[in-house]
């Protein structure tokens, strides 16, 4: 990748501010439900409507974020305002989380939401959604940035487990001192001058985004089935994922040893984010996103199959890294099928959105599969989901279409005109 100096000062930034996000969240939230589950003393069901109230919250914050974020364009301010609350990270843990949750559960869960659904789970997509457009302004691949962020979120997993299981509040420490990090990178980064290419943000169109063009997505067939398919392996995904971990120490002669395990694999999973990152865009410039996407829910489902199938630690720890795969063929598979498909303007809008369902899912699942996971165990839950996955996958050969294009949405004295175009 050869970039003209400016352009490489800022592909080194941006790429600094998601590797060190990453590594902030990475400390932490790996081991969430195992800390609900070991220090908190939840059951499963427990931890599943927590972790509902997690993602309740970041629906809630996700659209409003991303209306902002397409407001602000190259504005750097809600980058810096999710920053500010991961250096919050350490106190809230520490002396607000752990002591809510164990004396008053229900305010301790809302409380954690209202964070953790600003600082991580809605922030972690105003990050990649930023850099998306970023990339597009400097001339270089939204995939070969994100690789940092897994390379960041590979590392931390190297001594994360160690550490929690010296003590948690080391792990909750380390990320509010990365965040701090990720601030001051954040100041740095240039948003103006030469070098940028304004056409690429905002696809030669200088209007606003205001709310009418937001609506006008929900009126077409195109964008619910693209929410549909996106939501539906994601919720299979995020939802086994999310107590995954738990399962993964299960293999193990103590949890101790699982921990440690786990953050190998975790820095195993990432690394392999990372190099893929490199490769996948040009995997899919050549299949094109909607087969990525494609690919990606058969991947899932096929993980989650085999992840119900292993009896040996071997099996389960083959199987993990494959979400880093996962993740690669989804964030590059739906940031370009968003930027081939729709309005550029409002890409981080359409992906707050998504964003927003998703979590509409994994809200109503997460407690169910708890109470799945309590009764008939994690194997039998994975089995059911991955099938669920591969069902979703096929369905999504008609719900993604064929090379419909929903772009253009033309603002004249703010009547809007849509276009629905096929090739």
């Amino acid at each position: 990748m050869s970039l003209p100096m400016l352009n490489r000062s800022a592909y080194i930034r941006i790429s600094l501010s998601l590797f060190f996000f990453y590594f902030a969240w990475s400390i932490s939230w790996s081991f969430l439900a195992i800390w609900l589950a070991d220090n908190i003393g939840f059951t499963s069901t427990q931890i599943g409507y927590t972790l509902s109230i997690n993602a309740l919250f970041a629906l809630a914050i996700k659209p409003v974020f991303g209306f902002i974020m397409d407001k602000l364009g190259l504005k750097k301010w809600l980058l810096i305002a999710v920053a500010t609350a991961s250096v919050l990270a350490a106190p809230f843990f520490i002396y607000v989380y752990q002591t809510l949750l164990q004396s008053h559960m229900l305010l301790g869960m809302l409380l954690g939401g209202a964070y953790l659904g600003t600082a991580y789970l809605a922030g972690i997509l105003v990050f990649e959604s930023y850099a998306d457009r970023y990339s597009r302004a400097f001339g270089f691949e939204f995939g070969r940035v994100r690789m940092w962020g897994s390379l960041g979120w590979a590392i931390a997993a190297i001594f994360s487990g160690q550490l929690f299981n010296i003590n948690p509040h080391i792990n909750f420490t380390i990320t509010s001192v990365a965040a701090v990090v990720v601030l001051l990178i954040l100041l740095t980064l240039r948003t103006q001058g030469e070098g940028i290419n304004w056409q690429a943000v905002n696809e030669a169109r200088k209007d606003k985004v205001c709310a009418k063009d937001v609506r006008a997505f929900f009126q077409h067939a195109s964008f619910w089935g693209l929410m549909l398919f996106y939501g539906g392996i994601i919720w299979m995904m995020q939802s086994a994922e999310q107590q995954f971990p738990r399962y993964f120490v299960s293999f193990f002669d103590t949890h101790q040893q699982g921990n440690s395990v786990l953050g190998y694999m975790g820095f195993v999973q990432s690394a392999c984010e990372f190099v893929l990152m490199f490769f996948i865009p040009l995997l899919i410039n050549r299949i094109g996103p909607k087969n990525g996407l494609l690919m990606a829910g058969f991947i899932i489902g096929t993980r989650l199959v085999l992840s119900a199938l292993a009896t040996q630690p071997w099996m389960i720890i083959v199987l993990k890294p494959l979400y880093g795969l996962e993740m690669t063929l989804l964030l590059v598979s739906i940031f370009k099928f968003l930027a081939e498909n729709f309005d550029k303007r409002m890409t981080g809008t359409i992906y707050m959105v998504l964003g927003c369902f998703n979590y509409l899912g994994i809200t109503a699942i997460n407690p169910i599969a708890g109470y799945f996971y309590d009764k008939h165990g994690f194997a039998t839950t994975y089995l059911f989901m991955g099938v669920i996955a591969w069902l979703i996958t096929l369905t999504g050969l008609k719900l993604l279409g064929g090379k419909t294009k929903l772009r253009n949405i033309i603002s004249d004295d703010n009547k809007l005109a849509h276009l629905l175009e096929r090739k």
